[in-house]
């Protein structure tokens, strides 16, 4: 069960939550036209808050299907005090139990789950999809690796407790947290060899997106999918934008390749 609290998309916020958030933090809930037996759970990245993969959950929404991204434990938060407090006490279980939590929630309404991820939100995906909790799975840059720097030196600093302050470059709006907390580095780091472990036990429809110019998480990681999943998967590139795929040059593309493969796997079901 998580100990820090995440915010669902199904839930409206009090006021006396709204206010310590940014508003692009809070959770959403995008309905379809219609009527549909099946649900999409949109996961936001590292730092990142639900405004991150906003354009794929809209783009889902308009083919028929309804969309809800939750905020996960630690992110979103409006001051830099509360989000160096609560950044700092994320764990695994906490971002694992938030995505099992909000897949609960759905399966009360719906009868099929697809869950979408971006980066550490991948690595959630590819997690729910290898222990057989969602029908349907898609991920952008899933974070199943990092930087071969940051991989050598998050398990020796596993024991400090210190921030590394790392100014927004993207030449683009994202509201991202200013800096990351060695023991979030920790929980990232678990995240993404959890998710590794659990590729052999996928059993559904998978859809992995990347960019050949992301520089937060390698390539390989379509390469390792495609290795270790047991069965076929989609794969697309999109070269032209970087680690936020949704948000950069080739954003709308990225957001329709994700919806129409959200449609076909869950509305034919």
């Amino acid at each position: 069960m998580n100990r820090k609290p995440y915010f669902s998309g199904f839930d409206v916020l009090p006021s006396e939550i709204t206010s310590i958030l940014m508003p692009e933090a809070l959770p959403q809930f995008f309905p379809p036209q219609t009527g549909a037996d099946a649900v999409v759970i949109c996961l936001h990245g590292f730092t990142s808050t639900p405004y991150e993969i906003e354009p794929a959950a809209k783009a889902i929404a308009l083919l028929g299907l309804p969309t809800v991204a939750p905020l996960l434990p630690g992110h979103g938060y409006k001051e830099r005090s509360q989000q160096e407090k609560q950044f700092a006490q994320i764990t695994m279980a906490d971002m694992l139990g938030a995505a099992r939590l909000e897949i609960a929630r759905a399966r009360k309404h719906y009868r099929y789950v697809g869950m979408f991820g971006l980066s550490m939100g991948g690595a959630i995906a590819l997690s729910m999809a290898g222990l057989g909790l969602i029908d349907v799975c898609a991920v952008a840059a899933p974070a199943l690796r990092l930087p071969k720097l940051a991989e050598f030196l998050i398990p020796l600093l596993s024991w400090a407790d210190f921030t590394l302050e790392v100014p927004l470059t993207e030449p683009f709006y994202v509201p991202l947290y200013e800096f990351y907390h060695s023991k979030a580095l920790r929980t990232l780091w678990q995240l993404a060899s959890h998710a590794r472990e659990h590729l052999s036990q996928i059993q559904c429809p998978v859809l992995g997106v990347h960019s050949h110019q992301d520089l937060l998480v390698p390539p390989v990681v379509l390469e390792l999918m495609q290795k270790d999943i047991p069965l076929p998967i989609e794969t697309a590139w999109f070269d032209d934008s970087g680690h936020s795929m949704l948000l950069d040059n080739s954003g709308e593309e990225v957001a329709s390749t994700i919806a129409e493969f959200f449609a076909l796997k869950l509305m034919n079901k």
